[in-house]
């Protein structure tokens, strides 16, 4: 996992399984406020990382992706919630904020 700069980093996954145990590790990791961003092609495993993610969070919903929505929301025992964005589809952030 090559860092790339002192605040991302670069991991290169060879299984879906392999992907999620990843993210179920940094969910494990957040703290109320942190923001975690994800970059990559339709298909490169955004959401399997998320799903991961909102596991070791402890979701108590089951994680799909947001590409339609832009926006998903996921709830944990003690209602505090997690927001699963997916900025795909959008040219801009002008598609995002409200005019």
């Amino acid at each position: 996992m090559p860092i790339l700069d002192d605040r991302s980093l670069e991991f290169l996954s060879h299984s879906p399984e392999q992907t999620r145990r990843l993210g179920v590790r940094l969910g494990e990791l957040l703290k109320d406020g942190d923001l975690i961003c994800l970059a990559g092609d339709l298909g490169s495993g955004k959401t399997t990382l998320a799903q991961g993610i909102a596991r070791g969070w402890g979701s108590l919903d089951p994680v799909t992706s947001p590409t339609f929505v832009l926006i998903n929301e996921y709830r944990r025992a003690d209602d505090t919630r997690l927001y699963h964005f997916d900025a795909f589809r959008l040219s801009g952030a002008g598609e995002v904020v409200p005019r």
